[in-house]
């Protein structure tokens, strides 16, 4: 009985680009933490404002209220955010679909920007890979960072250059579209609602069930046969079982195609 073997190949990389990567992957998380950690070493401290340390919490605390309350603020910040998870999760996304070359390299990713429906993310195809190895996987990077759907293109000019757009939010999901069609014909004149033949049909309730509909009397021809005739007239109604039937100018019944 055999078995499947998979080998993946990680790369052979030096100590101190193994640490520039990892600089450059949580540059925000460290320089976030770096200022707070400034700021409060500043705010207890002798030198500084030497507070205890609950009120230094606490005032490192005040912007925050105000951060979320302000609008463009909140938008700044929700969009930073995003962006910095949304790169975790594209890497990670890559390292699990196994998008590397025989050297074990991922793509690189070059930037992460926010837009109107979420992030783009613009990834470097190394040396052995391309586009073709993310075709059929936005389903899947979709489910990795959340979203709800993601689009993957690739640039005229060079085949190296990827994007890979985000879709969070549906900006048009809120808007109310309002139509004059929606609303009722009360405010129509009766002369226009006349007009037309359908709205007239549709409006013979009950006048043409109280009027007596008979047919034109027989005619006796040279043959002495009574022969009924049906008039031509451009709309009929008979009412045959709470049923109202539309008649052509044939005397056919066209209920079906109204």
């Amino acid at each position: 009985m055999t078995s499947t073997v998979e080998t993946i190949i990680r790369p052979s990389q030096s100590l101190p680009v193994i640490i520039a990567l990892c600089l450059w992957r949580w540059r925000w998380e460290i320089t976030w933490l770096t200022v707070l950690a400034v700021v409060y070493y500043h705010l207890i401290t002798p030198d500084g404002w030497e507070f205890a340390p609950v009120p230094a919490l606490l005032v490192m605390a005040a912007p925050v209220p105000v951060v979320l309350t302000v609008r463009p603020f909140r938008r700044f910040l929700r969009n930073r955010v995003w962006c910095v998870i949304t790169r975790h999760r594209i890497r990670a996304c890559l390292t699990e679909m196994r998008t590397l070359n025989y050297s074990g390299n991922l793509p690189f990713i070059v930037a992460c920007i926010s837009t109107k429906t979420g992030e783009a993310v613009y990834l470097w195809m190394r040396p052995g890979l391309s586009a073709e190895d993310l075709d059929n996987k936005s389903e899947t990077i979709a489910a990795a960072c959340w979203a709800r759907t993601a689009k993957i293109s690739r640039s005229e000019r060079n085949a190296s250059a990827i994007r890979v757009d985000i879709d969070r939010r549906d900006p048009l999901a809120k808007t109310t579209i309002t139509s004059p069609l929606l609303e009722d014909t009360d405010g129509m004149p009766e002369a226009a609602v006349n007009d037309d033949a359908l709205l007239a049909l549709i409006t013979q309730d009950n006048a043409t069930g109280d009027t007596d509909s008979s047919e034109p009397p027989a005619k006796t021809g040279t043959s002495g046969e009574g022969r009924s005739r049906t008039s031509k007239t451009k709309f009929g109604t008979t009412v045959n079982d709470s049923q109202a039937a539309i008649l052509g100018p044939n005397g056919e019944d066209v209920s079906d195609y109204v």
